[in-house]
Parts: structure tokens; sequence; C-alpha cells
């Protein structure tokens, strides 16, 4: 009743869990939508809800939210001044690879001290070179940097990122650190 006037439509999108720890890090979901309350019955405790504008089909069983007013879009780009250690854990629009200007999922948050503004390096995994004796170890290559990410928004557990600069394509499981 006493919730305000503007809302917006939602879907459950994706689940994201830590890929070292399999726990769940929190829910996405998808803006479908925005709606304006028309009325609400005292008696039956039902409101109307008319819908203004829709990105998705709107169906039974998505969700209202009240809108919010937005979050700051002034950012001070700089380092980390301690180590970060994250992965990327999705690419937006549930795809395997990105290029530059694609948003990522990182699966670490402000519980693990990464802030808006938060310029990461790119690091693809180093190569293991099979050595042809059974005594001799492989040799493992560094993990190589190949780009940048920008950290844009930052909830408990995990963070979006724009891909500012890439050499390679960005992979699910990629390392994102404090540049080196």
């Amino acid at each position: 009743q006493d919730q305000g006037a503007r809302w917006q439509v939602y879907r459950p999108s994706a689940t994201f869990t830590d890929p070292d720890t399999d726990e769940i890090l929190g829910y996405e979901v998808s803006y479908l939508g925005d709606a304006i309350l028309e009325g609400f019955d005292k008696d039956t405790k039902v409101s109307t809800l008319k819908i203004t504008s829709a990105v998705l089909e709107i169906q039974k069983g998505d969700y209202f939210a009240q809108a919010g007013t937005g979050f700051s879009s002034n950012y001070q780009p700089h380092a980390p001044s301690g180590k970060i250690d994250t992965k990327v854990i999705s690419i937006y629009g549930g795809i395997r690879q990105a290029g530059q200007n694609a948003v990522v999922t990182l699966n670490k948050g402000m519980h693990d001290g990464l802030e808006n503004g938060h310029v990461l390096a790119l690091y693809q995994k180093g190569e293991v070179l099979k050595t042809k004796g059974w005594f001799t170890p492989n040799t493992v290559l560094p993990d190589v940097r190949y780009g940048l990410l920008f950290v844009f928004r930052v909830f408990d557990k995990v963070s979006y990122a724009l891909v500012m600069e890439t050499k390679f394509p960005v992979k699910i499981l990629d390392r994102a650190s404090t540049p080196e």
C-alpha cells in the first residue's frame, strides 16, 4: 500500500556460485519493465499496477520491486590498495567468451575489499609444457596478463566489471587481480 507508486518488473535469470567453494554468492535477475501503482483495495489488500514499459514479455510469476533511486555513476579509477584475487564467473548475456566493452561478473565483492572504481588486470592461466621423461616434472608457464577490468557495481559477495581492454577473449574462470 504505502510502498510507492513506481515499480520495476524482474525475473530470476542466474545463480552465482563460487567456483572454488561452491558457495551460492547471489542471484541475478533480468529487468523486464516498469509499472506504476494505479490503486489499492484496502478490503482485499490487492494492488493494481499498470505496466508502463516492457523490454521483454512479462509473465505470471514475475516479480515486482519498488523502483530505486539508482546508484552513483561517478567513479575515480584506481588500483586496489591491497591484493585482490578474483575469477570471472559469468559474462552478461550468458555467453562463454567476451571481448572489449563486455560486462562480466566476479566472485568477490565488498566483503573481500572490492570497491567501485577498482581497476583489475585480467590473466589467462599459464600453459603446462609436458615433459617426455617420467621423472621430469612438467613445466608450468606463468599466467599471461591480457587485459584490464573496471569494477563499476559492487555487492557483498559479487561485483560487475567492464572489460576495458583485452588482447584475448575473456573466458569464464579467468583470473582478475590487482595489477602487478
